[in-house]
């Protein structure tokens, strides 16, 4: 049994169709958690990926304001529809060679409405999504991912979210006499 289980794996893994986790060995240094937040995340929305030129959440908007200097505000506010992570194939061109990794982690938008998704493609805020006469002071900054030249920034494990402690953890609980 344990031979055809060897032989099963090792076909499997000779075939591409079972990856073995890429975890850390125990002993090994653990990786920091900036390393889990990818500074340039490839973004997919409108069904195509793109290289952002920052976090998602330093997003900024390109609109100028009133005051002709560029729009403060987050494309990422704290009212808007947010995108999910999710580890996906990376897709190559035909004719191409293969990555040495299977799946990257993508901040996904396609689940987002069509406007949405158009919102975020513009690089603009709630505010100025709303305001079709704000003029654009900078260009989006939205570069098509291309596998090979963006090698350096394709993540094969899901960004890491840390915990803010809760108002429960500062102080022990009282028990009620």
């Amino acid at each position: 049994m344990r031979r055809s289980l060897a032989l099963r794996t090792r076909r499997l893994l000779d075939a591409g169709v079972f990856a073995p986790s890429a975890a850390p060995p125990p002993n090994g240094p653990r990786p920091s958690a900036e390393a889990c937040r990818p500074a340039r995340p490839v973004v997919q929305l409108l069904y195509l990926r793109y290289l952002a030129s920052c976090p998602i959440e330093e997003i900024q908007c390109v609109t100028q304001t009133r005051r002709r200097v560029r729009c403060s505000a987050k494309v990422l506010g704290s009212g808007a529809l947010r995108g999910v992570w999710g580890l996906v194939p990376v897709s190559v061109q035909r004719g191409q060679l293969a990555l040495p990794s299977d799946v990257m982690a993508v901040y996904s938008l396609s689940a987002l409405p069509y406007q949405e998704q158009l919102r975020w493609r513009s690089q603009r805020c709630l505010q100025h999504d709303a305001t079709a006469t704000a003029g654009d002071l900078a260009v989006a900054d939205w570069e098509p991912f291309d596998p090979l030249r963006h090698h350096e920034h394709i993540h094969t494990r899901l960004p890491s979210h840390r915990r803010r402690p809760g108002p429960s953890s500062h102080t022990p609980r009282q028990a009620h006499s």
